[in-house]
């Protein structure tokens, strides 16, 4: 018979390793759920190869790299043909704020840095879509079938060039997202034929521990006798938007970039905003709950015209418990709303940022003084 301080001590042991398997858990939760909703930061950057630091070399890359944040801030690879777009970059240096050098693993990039204020006056004051900085982070759910036909989820710790070229057009392109762990907590909830099947049950709760603003759910098919016989079709649910779409390649290795740039597109035609008609003008009124200061005011009133479409802003009452604001506006209010909500540095009382604003009803907002 076993003694009492044996199972004691063996009790014991069972606790300890229980508490601390729990807590592994909570930590792989909190980790990953640090990935919310990002608001990107190098919005009007872009990093381009080079091939020396001659002067030409640097004047092509550094033409290389406007061209990129236009597509990034559009939304839209086509934009980079507008004539407008095309005549500021015979100029590019006019929007140049810095350029710089590095080098990784004998690969030398110049990363070159573009002026947001002229480049948000540039594509509105031709029309152009602009996609700021409040944009949906993604959970990626991609389902494969391996050498041995198994299905299989790709996860953050796959190294594969399809992995690697995926996080490498998303930074290019600054599209948020991220891979799951595939640890006990994601093979508990969820199978790689949930995300071949497209069963969005299990998929919506297995992302709910990350954080992040919406999924994808996609599977990579090989069609034989196909000139493109590898394919990625995908769909994704952010809020109360869904999207879809296929992408074709030669190799599964090459879906990654038409992928991105895809789901670049897409969101952009949802997300971002065009500068409204000059003839049509609506006025809208917004509360701010908590500006401590007068000078929080102004940092308000100078985020609230750097909107597009944005023509005047009055402060009507003030407090430092709820001040309010009338925004006069070019064009529809909603995506005055939107722009607001996108941007982040109002925080909405009521609704997340990728949910539709309603116009009816006056909305609140905290200051964000931390963006």
């Amino acid at each position: 018979m076993l003694s009492k301080s044996y199972l004691d001590n063996d009790m014991s042991k069972f606790q300890i390793h229980y508490i601390a398997t729990g807590l592994l858990l909570l930590l792989a939760f909190f980790s990953a759920s640090e990935a919310q909703a990002r608001l990107i930061d190098n919005l009007y950057a872009a990093e381009v190869e080079v091939d020396s630091q001659s002067a030409s070399h640097r004047q092509q890359a550094i033409g290389k790299a406007f061209d990129r944040v236009i597509t990034k801030l559009t939304g839209q690879s086509e934009s980079v043909q507008h004539e407008a777009v095309k005549r500021a970059k015979r100029d590019v240096n006019n929007y140049l704020v810095q350029y710089g050098y590095s080098e990784n693993e004998g690969q030398r990039t110049l990363t070159a840095t573009f002026d947001g204020t002229k480049l948000r006056a540039l594509l509105a004051e031709h029309q152009l879509p602009y996609w700021g900085s409040r944009r949906p982070q993604l959970m990626l759910w991609i389902a494969k079938e391996n050498n041995n036909g198994q299905r299989i989820i790709i996860d953050s710790n796959s190294e594969s060039v399809f992995t690697q070229q995926l996080k490498f057009f998303a930074r290019q392109y600054s599209i948020p997202i991220q891979l799951p762990l595939m640890d006990l907590t994601d093979n508990f909830t969820i199978s790689a034929m949930d995300v071949w099947g497209r069963f969005l049950d299990p998929v919506r709760t297995s992302t709910e521990r990350y954080g992040t603003d919406g999924l994808l759910v996609g599977r990579i098919i090989r069609q034989e006798g196909n000139e493109e016989p590898w394919s990625l079709n995908w769909f994704v649910e952010v809020g109360d938007d869904r999207f879809s779409g296929e992408v074709t390649a030669t190799s599964p290795d090459w879906l990654a970039e038409p992928l991105i740039e895809q789901l670049m597109t897409k969101l952009s035609q949802k997300y971002s905003l065009t500068a409204g008609d000059e003839n049509v003008r609506n006025t809208m009124t917004v509360k701010v709950e908590q500006l401590a200061s007068l000078s929080r005011v102004l940092e308000l009133e100078t985020f609230l015209k750097s909107i597009v479409s944005v023509r005047e802003v009055r402060l009507l009452t003030y407090s430092q418990s709820l001040s309010e604001f009338e925004i006069v506006v070019n064009g529809p209010v909603d995506q005055i709303l939107q722009a607001i909500n996108l941007d982040g540095r109002l925080v909405s009382q009521e609704v997340g940022p990728f949910v539709a604003a309603r116009e009816a009803e006056i909305p609140v907002y905290r200051w964000n003084e931390n963006r």
